[in-house]
């Protein structure tokens, strides 16, 4: 995204872009909700089109389209010369004459009687088979517990349905989706790391390592309580967006929850499409603006 201006102050709209590139980023999986909170507010910092491109350069590419499929090569056979072709065609005229000549030939002698069908073999009886007992119950394993009615999750009934299923975890990081959750949550495994899981239709997908934790993320800033946000306050901050953006209506594209830069744990909610602004980061109880990015 680099340009001959790059020491050119960026306008709003190159801001924008950037942002919007980011976010792109975060949706594809290339970078996590984390990485992106930070380059995003890094954006509306930025005092050169080069400090913009600096913020994107290092970020994954997009996984290569796959090449088409190229069609077998096809052999050709050179076609012999027209003496050969008449050649083969004189020797299957003598083949059908001749089959001619033996069979008018057979027709004319007697025919043999036919033998007599043999008699078929005997079968011997087999014994019955032994009774087989019924196997063993199968134990029911723990699986995951799941939800009698899907609710949207966006929504006050859904967000409590996430708590309620999720609650014997220590969160790190929420990401909302419209239909789905992604989690990353403290392991259980014995090193100081984090799990990611996935939430959906009310179902609590398994665990999968995400990463390890440094020296340098104490548990203070790295995890909080589902206490510390509520659901209530969750659907507070998206009914505060249309206020806080100046617009009539609002729709949720997604919702990160987690630690700002100075411990605070904070609701960040992004309305879809381009509206002007990237996203709005609310205090915890989805009552007060913190700031319009």
């Amino acid at each position: 995204m680099s340009r001959p201006d790059r020491r050119w102050r960026p306008a709003d709209a190159d801001r924008e872009r950037y942002a919007a590139a980011i976010s792109q980023a975060f949706a594809e999986g290339r970078i996590d909700a984390a990485d992106m909170e930070s380059r995003t507010a890094l954006v509306y910092e930025a005092t050169s089109i080069a400090d913009l491109d600096a913020l994107v350069e290092d970020m994954p590419a997009p996984a290569p389209a796959a090449p088409p499929n190229r069609p077998a090569p096809v052999r050709t056979r050179k076609v012999a010369g027209a003496a050969a072709a008449a050649l083969i065609g004189a020797m299957a005229v003598v083949l059908i004459l001749g089959a001619v000549l033996l069979s008018a030939v057979r027709d004319d002698a007697p025919s043999a009687p036919d033998p007599a069908p043999a008699a078929p073999p005997a079968v011997a009886e087999e014994p019955p088979p032994d009774e087989v007992a019924d196997p063993p119950p199968v134990a029911d394993e723990d699986l995951p517990p799941i939800a009698s009615v899907k609710l949207p999750m966006l929504e006050l009934e859904g967000l409590q349905q996430l708590w309620a299923a999720a609650a014997d975890m220590e969160p790190s990081d929420i990401s909302l989706f419209s239909d789905r959750a992604t989690l990353e949550v403290r392991s259980n495994s014995a090193q100081r790391a984090l799990d990611r899981v996935d939430y959906t239709g009310g179902l609590v997908l398994p665990r999968e390592p995400y990463r390890e934790l440094g020296d340098h993320e104490p548990d203070g800033e790295v995890f909080f309580a589902w206490t510390d946000v509520t659901p209530e306050a969750v659907v507070a901050a998206i009914a505060g967006m249309p206020a806080a953006l100046g617009v009539d209506t609002v729709t949720v594209s997604h919702i990160s929850i987690g630690h700002y830069q100075d411990g605070e744990v904070t609701i960040s909610v992004y309305p879809e499409g381009d509206i002007g602004s990237t996203y709005v980061r609310w205090d915890a109880t989805g009552q007060q603006v913190i700031r319009v990015y």
